[in-house]
């Protein structure tokens, strides 16, 4: 077991107030479950060059089930090594165990404190804070690295691009936000393992891409790995054209400017598209004829960006709206839909009278309306024929009769009427006692007795009503 050094407030000298509250607070609940807990990586490197940490990873010797049972707003992830993110709000902290080197610095058994600093890449991020008490623990001297400002590895060098060779990008990553210098050995591994790069995985080369665009130092990082001769194993199509297009170079290193301020002003919001944008324009201006005002254009454009991009596998969607943004920023909009052709083929042609549909007319109305019905714009509109009214003869007519007799006096010529709504029983009954309908033929007899039992008063207790009567 290696041996810490533990240094103190007064050493270190870290800003608590840096810390996030939230991140604190897990901690200290980690804390009082009886667990050990600290404050690991990049946030323990920023802290110490007194910078705000973006993000703080938390490490300690609980395992995910456990964590997910103190935390209930958490979620267990990953597969090769399974940590737990705690979320916060919007907030999200990324909280893993202590892991062993029993099999490698790629091993995916949990270990105790000292064997996960062996596993780390740099010195400067085998850090581990302690918030609660204020002490730092160093098991790898990476507190007198940064004191001596320089990118040093843990693992040693035969090994440590092998067991994995997206380290080298961290490496020049590092080196170049913190401004650290690389020493001779290590320079020596980067460009002797660079071949290495081409079999990562497309993922986190993209992972690591993506950051750094959004690093704020993206115009010091991309000629560094293009230096270490690692940018053409992620990017070949960029570091072709770096290496021997002037004009080219020129115009990424100012799209990288332009980017870096972008990042580094904490209002405007910043969004992957944006990123990626600024890095294709230059690329996207070199291609003749490819930058036009039509959406076949935008097109085109979109697939030469994939084949610039390759092999990342970049979102769809925000590499869309990064062609759209390069558009946009050249003043073209091509996502529009184009223009209606005119008589001539060129502009917008007249546009189509909207047709209304219009109401048939019968009878007599509709031969006064004739001019309308055919078309003639200087007659007037017809008015919609009036609702027609029952006829004198329909009033009088009986239930039976009423349908022959009424088409016989209407004659052939006249509208048709609707045929009467059918009364219900009940409303029939209540219409004869009023005297409103004569009653159905035969029916005279029974509408007395109904009209003389609504009459008759009904005696106690007959509707099941209990009687009023005194006993």
């Amino acid at each position: 077991m290696a041996k810490a050094v533990v240094y103190t407030q007064a050493e270190h000298r870290i800003d608590k107030g840096r810390i996030d509250p939230d991140a604190l607070r897990i901690i200290e609940r980690l804390r009082e479950s009886g667990h050990e807990a600290y404050i690991v990586g990049g946030a323990v490197r920023d802290l110490l060059l007194d910078r705000r940490p973006k993000d703080f990873d938390i490490v300690t010797d609980a395992q995910p089930p456990k964590i997910k049972r103190i935390f209930r707003n958490s979620r267990v992830i990953g597969r090769r090594f399974r940590l737990v993110h705690v979320y916060a709000g919007p907030k999200i902290f990324e909280v893993s165990t202590f892991r062993s080197i029993a099999n490698g610095t790629v091993g995916n058994e949990f270990g105790t404190m000292d064997e996960d600093a062996q596993r780390r890449d740099f010195t400067f991020n085998a850090l581990y804070y302690d918030p609660v008490s204020a002490v730092l623990v160093d098991y790898v001297g990476g507190f007198k690295d940064i004191e001596a400002r320089r990118v040093k590895p843990v693992i040693p060098l035969k090994s440590i691009f092998v067991e994995d060779p997206v380290r080298m990008i961290r490496c020049v990553k590092y080196a170049s936000t913190t401004g650290f210098r690389i020493a001779f050995t290590l320079r020596h591994a980067l460009k002797r393992d660079a071949k290495l790069l081409s079999g990562a995985s497309p993922s986190r080369l993209t992972e690591e891409f993506v950051k750094i665009l959004g690093s704020g130092v993206s115009r010091t990082i991309i000629p560094s790995l293009s230096d270490y001769s690692l940018l053409k194993h992620i990017l070949p199509e960029a570091s072709r054209l770096v290496e021997r297009n002037a004009m080219y170079k020129t115009r990424l290193l100012a799209e990288l400017d332009e980017l870096d301020l972008l990042n580094q002003s904490p209002v405007r919001e910043k969004k992957l598209s944006t990123f990626l944008g600024h890095f294709l324009k230059p690329y996207l201006e070199l291609q003749d004829g490819l930058i036009v005002d039509t959406p076949e254009a935008y097109q085109d454009a979109l697939r030469e960006a994939r084949h610039f991009l390759n092999p990342l596998n970049l979102p769809r969607v925000e590499l869309e709206a990064a062609v759209l943004f390069v558009f946009k920023k050249l003043g073209l909009s091509p996502s529009q839909k184009p223009r209606r052709g005119g008589p001539d083929g060129e502009g917008e042609g007249p546009k189509r009278p909207r047709r209304r549909r219009r109401k048939s007319v019968t009878g007599e109305e509709g031969e006064k309306s004739g001019d309308a019905t055919t078309g003639n714009p200087d007659s007037p509109r017809p008015k919609a024929p009036a609702p027609h009214a029952p006829s004198a003869a329909r009033k009088g007519a009986d239930a039976r009769g009423t349908d022959a007799r009424g088409a016989d006096a209407r004659g052939a010529d006249a509208p048709r009427l609707r045929p009467p709504v059918e009364k219900t029983q009940g409303e029939r009954r209540a219409a004869e006692d009023k005297g409103g309908l004569p009653p159905l033929e035969g029916g005279d007899e029974a509408a007395k007795r109904r009209r003389k039992r609504r009459r008759k008063p009904k005696s106690p207790g007959a509707s099941g009503e209990p009687s009023t009567r005194a006993e």
